[in-house]
């Protein structure tokens, strides 16, 4: 249909409102209370026009448009509205504008030099409200509230977790959380941006540098797989703030508080600034000119005396694109095998037949066209809260969500059927082949990174496999890290080569290069305390070999005791790089701030290498050129599917003890952000057991278990009703203090 807006014509859909064809044709129209993402409330009354034919003027929010309606948005009628709308707004504010942190991006500051005035024939006391502390990372100016209510529909709307509402009326309304320090979801920060009179600001940001002292850098969050665009907010070449950046096709305009809050981890105490050699049994510092010289005249000289075969080369899954495939560029040409990104991995039997790399199976935004999702090992609102958007939009539109899981996660969004058992009576469930409600629809199985953890993975993937193909369903994954894909495309996996193809002399995987005998180990971006599987296993291996090289950014008490060769690498937001999402999306970024002097980036560091041999000299174009084309003659089409072998029996008599991924010990970035670990759910930090295990003596304090013949003791465990029969279940911070597999069978000892 043809609607005229200050008398142009305009084409415009018939379930559209005034403000909706407005803002698609660039028409500025003054709001408080609407947002495209969010509900129509038409609460502030700021966005009242003319429309001919009407006597009073309209909202534009809530308006729908007709066939050749007529709207002024410039007309003396409009503006007199939205004046008298600014007047009363400001009866109660502080104006403040002067000492305000949110000056410069204020709405409402912006909106008052058009329609405010420097009087008021209104004379009233100006109220002042109490500030509430509701979270750890979101600070409150509540007396600057205006009551929009954006907040409190994004929790109950977007979110799924409504935490803020309206209490009392009146002048007397306000808006506060409904317990103190009440705020907990893993998307709270999002209200701060909806916010549009700053009554909501960010903890970390909040008086640090004015808006117009700052620059602004897009990035790609390196926090999960779902790769959510982001903008830093860089002041004297220091990250000051993350905000969303816009896009559809990803995040929409959200972003979850680990990509928010994240960047606090870069600046951690224990960054590693400096590069030091073993001489002599002591770490020393070396000069930066001279470091990679001594690494590679040490590496030739291991590889000419022990062998390539005596190689193992790990490179974290948070690492760029550029990154990995100049990693195992330089080992495969210097003949080395022994390759792996999966250190958090024990089963490797599947390997041979997974697909070219882990995938979604669907596009984010088509989520909704599915009858049925299926959840295996994963918790969306911990591991991956921007989908949590999604999922909740799904649901809306009539998408049935199903759970298995070994414990009962409560998601923000509805799950029509939660299936709680342990992990071979879940096994049992998809070698039966059975969920009859979802023969004949359209279905997506979403394998989660939980499974990846387990003993028996193999024996998982293969029964899963089998089920999605009982019921017709698509098969998908979520991966642990941000960049995983990568690590699979790319070949830095020890028995295929960059863009899948099959590599002739297979090396060792991460648990047979420790639980072999190698004579040198290099670690590129991995944190050893917390990113393997098995503690002990690399501890013993470390002691094992005769050079341990660690491309680190962050110093660790592991790195510190068993390094020869330590080498200070950038971060994500200190050197240009790209990831690839989940969906397969290829998305490059440049570095937000300079890294100092004294630290290499990782993808020149290992250029230099590559440079030192004679091989290939690179360009972060060049790497990028090759990375491009590389994706383009990939055949994904082929990707495979888990077969029939041998796997690990399903043994239902032993213990399954799990590890939980903890919301804040993801990656070694956020693992060391202080404001998310002083969250509610960070300090969620609990062992849960079934209460079979203690059914004959309730009230014990101790349990002792058996794991590969060491005995553990287990203490402060909270004894979970809930929780599947024979099942320990413990956070992933936990990981060093009594444990050595993240997953695994176990027995009780008396």
């Amino acid at each position: 249909m043809k609607v005229f807006i200050n008398n142009i014509e305009y084409e415009a859909d018939s379930d559209e409102t005034i403000i909706q064809v407005a803002d698609r044709n660039g028409i500025k129209i003054p709001r408080f209370c609407y947002h495209k993402h969010l509900s129509v409330v038409a609460s502030c009354r700021m966005c009242l026009v003319e429309v001919e034919g009407v006597k009073f003027a309209q909202p534009a929010c809530s308006t729908p448009v007709r066939e050749d309606m007529r709207i002024n948005t410039k007309s003396e009628k409009t503006y007199d509205a939205q004046k008298s709308t600014m007047e009363f707004l400001l009866i109660n504010h502080p104006l403040d504008c002067p000492i305000c942190d949110q000056a410069g991006e204020c709405e409402l500051q912006d909106v008052s030099l058009k329609h405010g005035e420097d009087h008021s024939k209104y004379l009233e006391f100006k109220r002042v409200v109490v500030d509430k502390d509701i979270s750890p990372l979101i600070s409150t100016e509540m007396t600057r509230c205006i009551h929009c209510s954006r907040c409190v529909r994004f929790g109950e709307e977007i979110a799924g977790n409504k935490e803020l509402g309206l209490i009392n009326r009146g002048e007397f309304t306000e808006i506060r959380a409904f317990i103190e320090d009440g705020v907990s979801s893993e998307l709270s920060g999002n209200m701060i941006d909806l916010c549009p009179v700053g009554a909501l600001n960010n903890k970390l940001y909040s008086y640090r540098a004015r808006t117009w002292d700052l620059k602004q850098h897009s990035v790609i969050s390196p926090h999960d797989c779902i790769g959510s665009n982001i903008y830093y907010h860089v002041y004297s070449n220091e990250i000051v703030r993350a905000v969303p950046k816009e896009n559809n096709e990803i995040n929409q305009t959200w972003i979850s508080d680990r990509d928010r809050f994240g960047y606090q981890g870069i600046y951690s105490e224990d960054r590693c600034r400096i590069s030091q050699q073993k001489i002599d049994g002591q770490l020393k510092e070396v000069e930066k000119q001279s470091i990679l010289e001594s690494l590679n005249d040490q590496i030739n000289e291991n590889v000419e005396k022990y062998s390539p075969e005596s190689f193992g080369c790990f490179i974290s899954p948070q690492s760029t694109s550029e990154e990995m495939y100049l990693f195992q560029r330089l080992a495969r040409q210097l003949g080395i095998n022994n390759i792996d990104h999966r250190t958090n991995e024990k089963d490797f039997a599947y390997q041979d037949s997974y697909p070219v790399m882990p995938s979604l199976g669907a596009n984010l935004n088509n989520l909704h066209e599915f009858d049925n999702i299926i959840l295996v090992g994963t918790n969306i609102k911990t591991e991956f809260p921007i989908l949590t958007v999604r999922f909740n939009d799904a649901v809306k539109k009539n998408t049935d969500i199903y759970s298995y899981h070994f414990i009962n996660m409560q998601e923000d969004f509805d799950v029509k059927k939660n299936f709680v058992m342990n992990n071979s009576d879940l096994l049992s469930v998809f070698q039966d082949h059975s969920l009859e409600s979802c023969r004949g629809k359209k279905n997506l199985l979403i394998i989660g990174p939980n499974i990846t953890y387990f003993y028996n993975q193999s024996l998982f993937l293969q029964a899963i496999e089998a089920f999605a193909s009982n019921i017709n369903a698509t098969v998908g994954y979520l991966t642990d890290f941000c960049n995983s894909t990568s690590g699979w495309i790319l070949g830095n996996v020890p028995h295929r080569l960059p863009g899948g193809e099959k590599n002739k002399t297979s090396g060792y995987n991460t648990s047979q290069m420790l639980e072999g005998n190698l004579s040198t180990m290099l670690f590129f971006n991995l944190d050893p305390d917390n990113d393997f599987y098995n503690s002990s296993a690399l501890i013993n291996a470390l002691q094992k070999s005769s050079c341990n090289i660690f491309f680190t950014s962050f110093t660790t008490p592991i790195i510190e005791k068993y390094a020869d060769f330590i080498i200070p690498i950038t971060t994500y937001a200190e050197t240009d790089g790209s990831y690839i999402n989940i969906e397969g999306k290829f998305q490059t970024f440049n570095k937000a701030i300079q890294a100092d002097k004294f630290t290499f980036e990782g993808w020149q560091a290992l250029n230099e290498l590559c440079k030192l041999n004679g091989f290939d000299n690179h360009s972060i174009a060049s790497v990028r050129k090759d990375l491009v084309s590389l994706l383009s003659n990939i055949d994904f089409s082929k990707n495979k599917k888990i077969d029939n072998k041998t796997y690990p029996k399903n043994d239902k008599s032993m213990i399954h003890k799990n590890t939980l991924r903890h919301i804040y010990s993801t990656d070694q970035i956020v693992r060391r952000a202080k404001s998310l670990n002083q969250t509610n759910q960070a300090m969620n930090r609990q062992i849960y057991i079934s209460k079979d295990l203690v059914e004959d003596n309730p009230k014990q304090k101790t349990l002792r278990i058996e794991e590969n013949e060491k005995v553990f003791k287990i203490s402060d465990f909270q004894i979970k009703d809930d929780l599947p029969r024979k099942t320990i279940v413990y956070s992933s911070s936990f990981d060093n203090k009594f444990t050595e597999s993240k997953s695994t069978f176990v027995s009780l000892k008396k």
